[in-house]
């Protein structure tokens, strides 16, 4: 198999063509061939003759530029007076703009590097590599296709006898004959070669926090808990006094243990269309990636969990919002004004889609948004000068809530790798019942390191 390295100069084109193709839906081909529909590279040279002009993608900036201009002055507007029309055009505006949030996480994402997109290129390779599962010949899935065909367009007692007993040969389920289970996944190869999926949502902690892969149950590091006293001034001979000493403590990220299992028949595994195996272990995956990242932001860091930078036990100080139920500008230039200098120059904002739009309306005292536009730029949009992320795993905006965070969370937060996806068959235990066991396990913790690098907004008055 061909193994391709994907230069830097493809992923500045790619996301190029991405902001084209939000604006301009025509350019789908570009998308297709990527995705490899026909599997050869015809097809990314017909892409290519539809590829963006500087102009179209001229026009797609004016377009999101002139967006966010008439987003200002309905805002404005909407300030001024308040009224159920401008309040409805302010939320289409938000929606208009939140068409490119979407390439703004990439162009943030690529500023914190490139493996991700290399990886969906890898992903991109295999797929167009992939062998088709073997046949008997073209004869035998057009009789398949006939049958399917046939008893899809029938009610149950008018379906021939042979069909029926074609389709059975090779429909199987994960018990067998339960559609829900995973009977359609037998349909013809023409008909539904492609399992469809919902999107599942999941916040990107691992590329911002450090990563380390340890060799044990956890890792420990030292921590100094107190500094040492004040430096003082003293004569050329008097007695020098101590002056305090610091203290030491010692911190430790457990690597507990998650687990997913499920059961195959026997004849699925022989008689499927599908590579179910492989699609296991992208189930697995994603339900384990899914669990760590809700852990990463909230979990409790107890009962074999992973601490969450948002409880309290990860000790992140909270800034009020100045209101009981909203986020307002002064909170959230509080918010930022509250780290360090020497952590800002890499913080970052993390919050959810909804957050991002009540932000989008906040002004400071000055009249000017806190929210700008980046792409004009060719540089992410930005929250007071500072890079956002955009994290599903954090609340809504309501009382009592933490719903922002803000700061450099690679000194803030470390996770911890004992075991990668251990993916483990097992043909024994359920061969009585004509079932394969599949079990897959990691181990993966998580928890704050330097609490002072990260900061987190708590929607109250005071």
């Amino acid at each position: 198999m061909t193994r391709y390295k994907v230069p830097a100069a493809f992923f500045v084109g790619v996301l190029v063509a991405a902001l084209a193709a939000l604006a301009f839906p025509e350019f789908g081909a570009i998308v297709s061939a990527l995705a490899g529909h026909d599997g050869g590279k015809a097809s990314l040279v017909a892409a290519m003759a539809v590829a963006p002009s500087l102009d179209t993608l001229q026009k797609s900036v004016d377009d999101f530029m002139a967006g966010f201009e008439e987003f200002k002055a309905t805002n404005d507007e909407a300030l001024k007076k308040r009224d159920a029309l401008l309040d409805d055009k302010l939320n289409k505006l938000n929606t208009h703009l939140d068409r490119w949030e979407p390439l703004n996480q990439a162009i943030t994402q690529v500023q914190n590097g490139q493996k991700a997109l290399q990886d969906h290129m890898d992903s991109v390779e295999k797929a167009l590599n992939r062998p088709r599962p073997g046949k008997n010949g073209p004869e035998e899935d057009g009789e398949y296709l006939a049958a399917f065909d046939h008893c899809l367009r029938r009610a149950p007692d008018r379906r021939d006898a042979a069909h029926i007993d074609l389709i059975n040969k090779r429909r199987n389920a994960l018990v067998k004959g339960d559609d829900a289970g995973a009977g359609y996944l037998l349909a013809p190869p023409d008909v539904n070669r492609e399992i469809i999926k919902d999107i599942i949502e999941m916040s990107p902690m691992r590329s911002l926090a450090t990563v380390r892969v340890i060799g044990g149950p956890s890792l420990k590091q030292p921590k100094r808990t107190a500094a040492a006293g004040a430096a003082t001034r003293v004569g050329e001979v008097q007695p020098r006094a101590n002056t305090g000493d610091p203290a030491y403590g010692m911190l430790e990220f457990q690597a507990p243990e998650m687990f997913a299992r499920a059961e195959i028949s026997i004849q699925m595994l022989e008689d499927a269309d599908y590579d179910l195996i492989g699609e296991l272990r992208g189930e697995f995956s994603d339900q384990f990636v899914v669990k760590e990242n809700a852990e990463f932001v909230g979990g409790s860091g107890g009962a074999n969990q992973a601490q969450g930078f948002l409880h309290a036990s990860a000790g992140v100080a909270s800034i009020a919002s100045g209101h009981a139920t909203a986020v307002t500008g002064d909170g959230l230039i509080d918010l930022w004004s509250s780290l360090k200098t020497s952590y800002a120059s890499r913080a970052v904002f993390t919050l959810n889609r909804k957050s991002i739009g009540a932000v989008r309306k906040l002004k400071d005292s000055t009249g000017q948004y806190l929210w700008l536009p980046g792409i004009a730029g060719s540089v992410p949009n930005t929250i007071l000068g500072s890079n956002y992320v955009e994290f599903p795993d954090m609340p809504d905006i309501a009382a009592g809530t933490f719903p922002i965070a803000y700061g450099d969370f690679r000194r803030a937060y470390i996770i911890v790798d004992r075991v990668a996806i251990s993916f483990q068959p097992d043909y024994t235990t359920g061969a009585d019942n004509g079932v394969a066991v599949f079990r897959c396990r990691k181990r993966v913790g998580g928890g704050t390191r330097q609490a002072e690098a990260l900061k987190k907004l708590v929607i109250s008055a005071s």
